[in-house]
């Protein structure tokens, strides 16, 4: 298989979109491996390769497929078929049970082979990874020759053949590494040309296109393409986005100043949930994340900390991902201060009408909860002295009876699935 030289061709008169935080430029991968999850189980099993492989769990009606292998999707299988569909479409497809230990493990594994390229290697989501090259030249030479020895290793070491897109910043480079997949293992964008590689592409490509976004772009405004975007002005954009419009037409325009985030080693709390029957009904999905707020509240009591940031996450049944983050003026510990801000960020969590199969909540920039006593502090008002004893109460009894002894309508539903809680400390 020889090194791609595809590329968007510089020329002298364009004008440089490019956003650097310094002097140096930016030289950033995303490395997007197709059919992530089956493509693990291939790796895994060696009797997997070169055959239909379905990601899928089998054990309810209206299961989904997770994951399909790309000599599954050639016989028609794609993300989000029913199962029962997918397998009278692909007879002797092999179906195999969604294992996150086993995709944790495996990216893990990619992460530090990858952190022999650069320090600076961020995972976006299962089968996506952002490195910064910038600065490696001198010691791996031109970054497209480092982009290719990357892909060899990940061949060679992992069994799996990524695409890999290099521009100026991670949405480009992210873009360009989904544009190239099955055709071509890198795709360069050049410096500069940014927004000309972007113009003719689905606006679809843009992150966080999706549910309410796309029917208003797609439908109401007629734009199909991320140029037809860009050139709609900022002003008129508000009217319909609001604050979102200004993120959204940088975005177009091929513009991202974020930088390649390696993954926290802040202690945090985590609570998880697994939808045996992917949902997209509020009231359970709402009840699921009190119910993990709730958990991880009570261990936040028990560790004697408090936290000054909640990540919201959930991954639907497409494979697709979406997150959220509430920060608070002071740390915390009490589920229902936190509700109040859940309630705040629940529309968008999820807001794409996709059935959801995979809930969690981090407690993160955890603190110790000691307070410290202050002259001429305020008493606590009746409303949440109460509110205070209500929930040592409940403390009491679940640590007593476990935790599903007691608890709130919101989640009543919850009976016969315990949540997963990790503590991951630095």
């Amino acid at each position: 298989m020889s090194q791609s030289d595809v590329n968007v061709t510089s020329t002298s008169t364009s004008t440089s979109t490019s956003t650097s935080t310094s002097t140096m430029q930016r030289h950033v991968t995303h490395l997007d491996f197709p059919a992530f999850l089956a493509a693990i189980e291939q790796a895994k099993h060696p009797d997997y390769r070169n055959r239909p492989v379905i990601v899928s769990s089998a054990s309810s009606t209206r299961s989904v497929v997770l994951s399909a292998s790309p000599e599954a999707k050639r016989e028609g299988i794609y993300n989000g078929m029913l199962l029962k569909q997918a397998l009278r479409q692909a007879n002797g497809a092999i179906v195999v049970e969604p294992n996150p230990e086993l995709y944790q493990r495996a990216t893990q594994y990619i992460l530090k082979r990858l952190e022999s390229f650069s320090p600076f290697v961020e995972p976006i989501r299962f089968g996506h990874i952002a490195v910064d090259l910038t600065g490696t030249t001198r010691l791996f030479g031109r970054v497209k020759d480092t982009a290719y020895r990357i892909y060899k290793d990940m061949e060679s070491s992992c069994h799996l053949k990524p695409s890999i897109g290099i521009a100026v910043n991670k949405l480009v480079s992210g873009i360009a590494a989904h544009y190239i997949q099955s055709y071509a293992e890198l795709f360069d964008v050049l410096a500069g040309n940014e927004q000309q590689f972007l113009e003719p592409l689905d606006v679809k490509l843009l992150p966080g296109i999706g549910g309410a976004k796309e029917n208003v772009l797609l439908e109401e405004l007629n734009i199909r393409s991320i140029g037809e975007l860009s050139e709609i002005p900022v002003n008129k954009l508000a009217i319909v986005f609001g604050r979102q419009a200004y993120g959204l037409h940088q975005a177009a325009r091929g513009v991202d100043d974020s930088p390649v985030r390696p993954p926290a080693t802040q202690p945090e709390i985590k609570e998880e949930y697994t939808f045996d029957d992917d949902t997209n009904h509020d009231e359970v999905l709402y009840g699921v994340a009190y119910y993990l707020i709730e958990r991880g509240c009570l261990r936040l009591r028990q560790l004697g900390k408090k936290t000054n940031r909640v990540r919201l996450f959930c991954r639907y049944s497409d494979n697709q991902v979406s997150s959220r983050v509430l920060t608070f003026a002071e740390p915390l510990q009490e589920e229902y201060a936190i509700a109040q801000k859940l309630q705040q960020v629940f529309e968008g969590l999820f807001e794409r009408r996709t059935r959801v199969r995979y809930l969690s909540v981090a407690f993160q920039q955890l603190q110790h909860s000691a307070e410290q006593i202050r002259l001429f502090e305020p008493e606590l008002s009746i409303n949440a002295y109460k509110q205070r004893q209500i929930i040592q109460a409940l403390d009491r009894i679940r640590l007593r009876n476990g935790h599903k002894a007691i608890g709130f309508g919101t989640n009543y539903f919850l009976v016969e699935q315990e949540p997963r809680g990790n503590l991951i400390l630095a």
